[in-house]
């Protein structure tokens, strides 16, 4: 008894099963909201957080109101796009990184700069901090649904 299985001709399953995979991952990335719009969402809340005790409450809400076009754009990229397929419970690196956010956000209500070069400085360290935590936290949401939709039956 052999442990070689006839397969019909032309047909190799790993090349299939490589198929399969490469068209799983393409589907999964193509539900994920854009990385310019993560990137434009990182840098509109890092010039925020960096700009919070320097310049009056009227014009940071200015700067905030950029999100409103950010969301906006957000739904009409989405409106086209297939639905993503909820997770059922993030991952430890996701939850890891979320708190990391959210850490780096508290810690840039603290540091309170005095000079336009502090300013700076923050900025760079908030937008380093939050755009290495959202590629984390996107890449971790994409290994969880691939994983998940590989141990869901259809």
């Amino acid at each position: 008894m052999s442990d070689e299985k006839s397969w019909p001709a032309g047909l190799d399953p790993r090349e299939a099963l490589a198929e399969v995979d490469g068209v799983s991952g393409a589907m999964v990335h193509s539900t994920e909201a854009p990385r310019g719009l993560m990137l434009a969402l990182v840098l509109v809340v890092s010039t925020i957080v960096a700009l919070v005790n320097v310049i009056s409450w009227p014009a940071l809400l200015g700067v905030g109101a950029l999100l409103v076009s950010l969301g906006v754009w957000y739904l009409l990229v989405m409106r086209k796009r297939p639905k993503p397929r909820p997770i059922l419970s993030h991952s430890g690196p996701y939850v890891l990184n979320a708190f990391l956010l959210m850490l780096v956000m508290q810690a840039g209500r603290f540091w309170v700069p005095r000079s336009w070069w502090e300013v700076a400085a923050k900025w760079v360290v908030v937008f380093a901090v939050c755009w290495y935590a959202m590629s984390r936290m996107r890449a971790a949401a994409i290994k969880s649904r691939l994983e998940d939709a590989n141990e869901r039956p259809v």
